[in-house]
């Protein structure tokens, strides 16, 4: 297992509990419904470092969580989330289709999510859609400029960093990018904090050449890939943060291992 003092330099990101952070992905869809108060709560209770959030506006303005351009996946209704009012988003059931014990769960705002993870867990956001201004606005309402990193494409963080260089930002390393010296070039058009992307996409080398730069580097295990002995492939290689729908194995793992 790789360890380099240029972790040190990654100063902006949030603060974590261990050496690598656990990001609940959508707040671990295997322990609670996605994108949901309780998920939030569940990944606080569990001892995560991050939730991942996805964050989309709907018809009349007002932020909400949800991964998918429709609520037809997680919830009781129908449509995309940018033709339905909040109002119909928020009477919708967001929970029981994980479990009948969710059909209470609501389809939470941005600002509720904020509210639950305030001083407890830093959040992930993937910046689907929205204004910039808007979201910025509910961080500083909340004071969680320290406890908050936002997912985009180059462009996306382009637009975050013009308007707050301090924001800590995070792209996928675009594949035109993933060369030796690929990331260099990228940082010097985009001065990221931390890069993201499946665990497939990273080798060793590259991790260390973005610990050169003072820049972390959080990884995907998703689907067939979100099991410990990635998990551990991940820890080898060095990097800084792991992203999994199963964080409470993470936790197990690192917590064997010393890490925890």
């Amino acid at each position: 297992m790789k360890d380099t003092s240029a972790r040190r330099q990654l100063d902006k990101l949030p603060a974590v509990r261990g050496r690598v952070a656990v990001i609940a992905h959508r707040g671990g869809t295997s322990v609670a419904p996605e994108n949901t108060v309780a998920a939030i709560r569940g990944a606080i209770a569990l001892g995560c470092d991050y939730i991942e959030v996805d964050v989309r506006p709907t018809r009349d303005g007002h932020l909400v969580l949800m991964h998918d351009r429709s609520v037809d996946r997680t919830t009781s209704g129908k449509g995309n989330v940018t033709d339905l009012d909040s109002a119909a988003i928020r009477s919708l059931d967001a929970g029981s289709h994980f479990s009948p014990a969710y059909a209470d769960e609501r389809v939470p705002t941005l600002e509720e999510a904020m509210g639950a993870a305030r001083g407890a867990i830093n959040l992930y956001i993937d910046h689907k859609d929205g204004d910039i201004e808007e979201i910025w606005a509910f961080i500083q309402q909340y004071g969680m400029a320290r406890q908050v990193a936002v997912y985009s494409d180059v462009e996306g963080c382009l637009a975050w960093k013009r308007h707050d260089p301090d924001i800590p930002v995070m792209p996928s390393a675009p594949r035109e990018y993933r060369r030796p010296g690929g990331l260099r070039a990228l940082h010097a058009e985009l001065p990221v904090d931390v890069l993201d992307g499946g665990i497939n996409a990273w080798t060793e080398s590259m991790v260390e050449e973005a610990h050169e730069l003072g820049v972390g580097v959080y990884v995907d295990t998703l689907g067939s890939e979100d099991n410990p002995v990635m998990f551990r492939h991940a820890l080898d290689i060095g990097v800084d943060g792991i992203q999994t729908d199963h964080p409470h194995q993470l936790i197990a793992l690192l917590a064997s291992m010393g890490l925890r």
